[in-house]
Order: C-alpha cells, then structure tokens, then sequence
C-alpha cells in the first residue's frame, strides 16, 4: 500500500444517539491538529454500557452516518460491527492500524469523562503505545486532576462547552421531550421514524 503519512483521528463511542456535541469535538480537534480526516467508530458491543442502550449497532451507524454525510472530513467504520464479543478499544486499534498505511499518524480521540474511565478498558497502557490520545477538554473539565501515568501521555484538545449528553437524549426520548437542536435534523428524522412517533 503506498504511505501517505495521512494524519488519521479515531473517534470512538456509543453515540447512543449522535449528538451536535459530538460533532463540534470532532470538528474542533480536526481543525486544532490539522488532521486529514476524522474517523467515528460507533462502538457495538460496549463493555461499559450494555445495560443502557436505547439503538442497536446498525441503527447507531446508520444515524451517524446520516449526521456526518455532506462533510468530506469525517467518515464511519463499521469495523466494529463487523467484529464479534465485546467492542474493546484496544483490539479496534490494532486492526485498524493494520489497514493503514506504516506512516500514518493516528489519534484516538476521547471525551474528559473518557479520559478517566481508560484505567477500567482492556489494556489501557496498551492503548496508549498503538496511538496518541487527544483529550476534547471544555472549561468546566479544566480542574479535574489527570492520574500521574496518563499524565504525559496525553495531549488536551480545548473545544466548546457545549453540554449535550446521550444520556440526557435518550431520557428526552422515553419522556416524550424534544431533542432539537440537540441532534442533527436528520438524525431526529430517523430516530422518529425508528420509533414510529411523528415528533419528537
């Protein structure tokens, strides 16, 4: 394969559903890092989360890829729906770094919360010598305190405040709320018609 020294993000996550936050990260480490492109990988089976998931893999993929469609700098794997058991972080970056090319430079880009969960994730030393990891941090992050061995090995991304949850969504949805403006248009189009309700 011929090296294109391409500097590659991983975006990886439920996305239980994509959200605007979601996207203005992206957008923001994209411009930050001068990547060339963002990759999301919606994660199917994660480790953490098994018990609160409102789509399943395919539905999720498919929402954002709908949300991502008319931007030439962000694309969506599927290499995790492909793969069987538990989505583990670790094992997605390894085997996407083996599709790439030698020289590519690639990131894995994580949320603050993110950032203080890798302890619990499979090998999470591991992960920090298959990539370098960028942190998305938002004012309100700026006084947590980082563990000593993540320390030096991460770089911190400062992107908007902008405070949309999944989770917050998803209990939007099972009340009856609204989620617009806080999910792209046609990403609440296709969750209405996934849920069969005339709006939401």
């Amino acid at each position: 394969m011929k090296n294109t020294g391409k500097k590659i993000g991983l975006f990886g996550g439920t996305f239980d559903p994509v959200h605007m936050g979601h996207l203005i990260i992206a957008d923001s480490v994209y411009e930050v890092k001068g990547l060339d492109t963002i990759i999301f990988i919606p994660s199917a089976y994660p480790p953490h989360k098994s018990s609160d998931i409102m789509f399943n893999a395919r539905k999720r993929f498919n929402m954002l890829s709908l949300a991502v469609k008319d931007n030439p700098r962000f694309v969506v794997s599927d290499i995790e729906l492909k793969r069987k058991g538990l989505s583990y972080t670790i094992d997605t970056l390894r085997k996407m770094k083996a599709t790439l090319p030698d020289d590519t430079d690639l990131s894995f880009i994580v949320g603050m919360d993110n950032l203080f969960e890798i302890s619990t994730w499979k090998a999470p030393r591991d992960i920090l010598n298959e990539c370098s990891i960028l942190v998305a941090e938002r004012r309100c992050d700026m006084h947590r305190e980082i563990p000593g061995w993540l320390k030096d090995r991460v770089e911190m991304i400062s992107a908007p405040a902008i405070e949309i949850s999944s989770t917050d969504i998803r209990r939007r949805i099972r009340e009856g709320k609204s989620i617009r403006y806080l999910v792209p248009d046609i990403v609440v189009k296709e969750i209405e018609k996934i849920l069969e309700v005339k709006s939401i």
